[in-house]
């Protein structure tokens, strides 16, 4: 289990497959030349290349506002649902603009350490929303490279301040502004206990619930649960206004904004019992969230939860349980919680190009828009159509429907299909190709749109490839571009054909090329990735 694919059964369509589930696909041109590398270098050298860590996100900054003094919450900057509308664009741009392993990442963690900005409470929002989004693209980038902003260096960090471990991570996400307000840790004290955190570690973060488990792994307890928010006592925020006040600067050294520390007043410290353990393996007293977190990543329950989320964000709805403990001991045993070596055992594994895996996930509302604006080499729209378009699609990134996230495509309570999201994915393509802004709600948003370009239709369907007798080249191409590994039957084949030549013969082959598109991407194939 878990053999490589063998070098002979490298093919376009596993390259296509490869590139769509490690990023967000690519245009022919880069198809193309994936798989040539694969095919001169080896597979081993395709997966390399899209495992380099280099992404620092500059293309990507904080937006302006977050650079002042002045407090962005505040109508200075147009107030709270214009700083939402910007954050809401700028984590788009990151999965439009990043290195597509590290934005596919960046989606994975925002997903899985959810946060919800109204629990962050006000003055922290901003401060505490992008220094978190900045934690975790490090982490999906897996260095520390990037970000340049005025409270670098505040987020606690273990003492080699190493990114792209998930040990680490969850450590780092513990001590983040954003997780300490939304789940109650700021209020956690000795004798005044507050569980959020430390159930929310063991069942959403690390160990998790369900069936993919064995009679071996063991489960954890409510006693369990008890010691681990013991454990997470006493983290306080400091400082959170922007101006460093006086007190702040007696400090030696001084603290800067919104900085977090350990009251020690204020943690339970007593030694603690812990998932049938009374000690450390080292020796020493269980104390402290660190102890907590080394005990449960020692867990194979915990390799097996996190593998199995991965594995079913990248690859494949159901695994196996033989895979997933074939892929828990890989993830905890050879490679110590990194992340991006284990996702090379994943993309070179003869189980991930199985028939079974492709073309077998449902786009979730981030695909389906990222996706989609880079295989039309489209722009963004406005902030506010971002916003517009997402709640509508069901993903608002600020307010997830719970601390587990948003549901599975494939799992309980998925509402990415729901018929009302449906029948605006089948109209959103129009935005593009027809400037079809009748489908926002408010004509503010609609009036944001009026000088959004058109797209570079040469390239995506060139002039020579227009003509009705040219049909099957002009799909071919289309498909190529937008439907990469599928295939159309007859049927629907035939329909695209009959609406193109009546389109093109009535108001020329421009629009007839527009509508194909539009077509095309309302395909229930295009729902899947």
């Amino acid at each position: 289990m878990l053999d490589p694919l063998p070098q002979e059964s490298w093919s376009r369509a596993n390259a296509k497959h490869l590139l769509q589930r490690a990023g967000f696909g690519g245009s022919p041109e880069e198809q193309e030349a994936f798989y040539q590398l694969g095919v001169d270098q080896s597979i081993e050298a395709a997966v390399d290349s899209l495992l380099e860590t280099n992404e620092d996100w500059s293309s990507v900054p904080w937006p302006e506002w977050t650079q002042s003094e002045e407090d962005p919450n505040g109508e200075t900057y147009g107030g709270q649902n214009l700083r939402r509308r910007d954050f809401n664009r700028w984590y788009f741009e990151n999965l439009n603009e990043g290195q597509p392993l590290a934005a596919k990442l960046l989606k994975f963690f925002v997903d899985h350490f959810a946060i919800d900005s109204a629990a962050i409470g006000q003055y922290y929002r901003y401060i505490g929303l992008f220094r978190y989004m900045d934690m975790l693209r490090k982490h999906a980038a897996g260095n520390v490279a990037g970000a340049d902003h005025p409270f670098e260096g505040d987020e606690r960090l273990v003492p080699d301040g190493h990114y792209g471990n998930f040990k680490t991570m969850v450590n780092h996400v513990s001590w983040s502004i954003a997780m300490i307000r939304t789940l109650d840790l700021y209020v956690s004290i000795r004798n005044s206990i507050n569980e959020n955190f430390g159930r929310e570690l063991l069942e959403l973060f690390a160990m998790g619930i369900g069936d993919i488990y064995t009679d071996d792994d063991d489960e954890y307890t409510e006693e369990d649960v008890l010691a681990a928010a013991e454990a997470f006592t006493g983290r306080k925020i400091y400082g959170y206004r922007y101006e460093v006040n006086d007190a702040a600067r007696r400090q030696n050294p001084p603290l800067p904004p919104a900085s977090i520390f350990q009251n020690n007043n204020q943690q339970d410290n007593s030694a603690k019992e812990f998932y049938g353990q009374s000690s450390m393996p080292g020796g020493g007293d269980i104390v402290d969230g660190d102890d907590i977190i080394d005990l449960t990543f020692n867990s194979i329950r915990t390799a097996k939860h996190l593998s199995w989320k991965l594995w079913r964000y990248f690859a494949s709805p159901e695994p196996s349980k033989d895979l997933i403990t074939a892929l828990a001991l890989r993830f905890r045993d050879t490679h110590d919680y990194e992340i991006r070596p284990f996702l090379k055992d994943i993309f070179m594994s003869s189980e991930f190009y199985d028939a079974s895996v492709i073309n077998v996930q449902v786009k979730d509302a981030g695909d389906f828009m990222t996706c989609l604006t880079k295989q039309l080499g489209a722009p963004l729209p406005s902030r506010d159509a971002m916003e517009d378009i997402m709640q509508q699609l069901g993903y608002e990134v600020l307010f997830p429907p719970s601390i587990a996230g948003w549901p599975e495509p494939d799992g309980s309570g998925n509402t990415w299909l729901s018929t009302g999201a449906m029948v605006f994915r089948m109209n959103m393509p129009s935005i593009w190709s027809h400037h079809n802004y009748a489908i926002f709600t408010t004509g503010r948003t609609r009036g944001s749109m009026e000088d959004f370009p058109e797209l570079d239709w040469e390239t995506i369907a060139p002039s020579n490839l227009r003509t009705v007798e040219n049909f099957p080249l002009l799909l071919d191409a289309l498909l190529e571009r937008l439907l990469p590994n599928r295939s159309l039957r007859k049927s629907q084949i035939r329909t695209l054909h009959d609406r193109y030549s009546t389109v093109t013969q009535q108001l020329g082959s421009l629009e007839g090329v527009k509508e194909l598109v539009q077509l095309i991407l309302a395909l229930p194939e295009y729902q899947t990735q």
